[in-house]
């Protein structure tokens, strides 16, 4: 664990910058890609692992128009991931989350533009674009909950509790972004609102984040 280097075992610290930062802004991950999954008919923006393995699936079964779904998701996470490190690496952590938030915000009134799913092009690019921006700074990964969880057990056996503790945020944010996306749907289908709109939201917060982070804590990029 390189990235966010060594802690001690023990002295447990929780409401540290770096865990604060990246809480909420998982949080926004999961809330992104729960409206992700309603704009793409059940497909997940963030998790790249089954995305490949249902285009092996789609492959063989010929289902064009699902595979050219999966490798949108999958070429403009990268796109996003590509463009957030190049602007993150000139205007720092802040530049990666602008980037981020201000796509989010665009696809929360343009998920479809001429019968196209603008969506599937914006909110993957946003999610690699946040992965990007964190994972040149001590936050670390805070779209996918894969690595985290090895990251967990990892840290359990080794018995370092400020990374077990460090990872675990990861899951509890990402849970209770996924819960308020969900909830605020169901009131907007009710209302008989677009729920695109729930996407104004995490966009919102992750500029506000970017913003605050760089006035009080001034989280700075990694050593390469």
């Amino acid at each position: 664990m390189g990235k966010i280097g060594r802690t001690e075992k023990t002295n447990i610290k929780i409401l540290t910058p770096i865990n604060i930062i990246g809480f909420i802004l998982v949080m926004m991950a999961g809330w992104i890609d729960t409206v992700g999954v309603h704009i793409f008919l059940n497909e997940n923006s963030s998790f790249l692992t089954g995305r490949a393995a249902k285009l092996g699936k789609y492959i063989l079964n010929g289902e064009t128009q699902k595979i050219r779904d999966i490798l949108l998701i999958i070429i403009f996470f990268i796109v996003g991931a590509c463009i957030s490190t190049l602007i993150t690496k000139k205007a720092g952590l802040i530049g990666g989350l602008l980037f981020t938030g201000i796509f989010i915000i665009i696809t929360a009134f343009t998920t479809s533009v001429k019968g196209i799913n603008v969506a599937f092009i914006t909110i993957p690019m946003c999610m690699g674009g946040q992965n990007a921006a964190t994972s040149l700074t001590a936050i670390n990964r805070t779209t996918h909950l894969t690595g985290p969880a090895t990251d967990i057990g990892i840290n359990i056996a080794k018995g370092n509790w400020n990374l077990v503790v460090f990872w675990v945020l990861r899951w509890v944010g990402f849970f209770m972004g996924t819960i308020i996306a969900y909830k605020l749907i169901q009131i907007f289908k009710i209302k008989m609102i677009d729920f695109s709109y729930t996407l104004l939201i995490p966009g919102i917060i992750i500029i506000l984040t970017g913003i605050i982070q760089k006035n009080i804590f001034d989280i700075s990029l990694l050593e390469e």
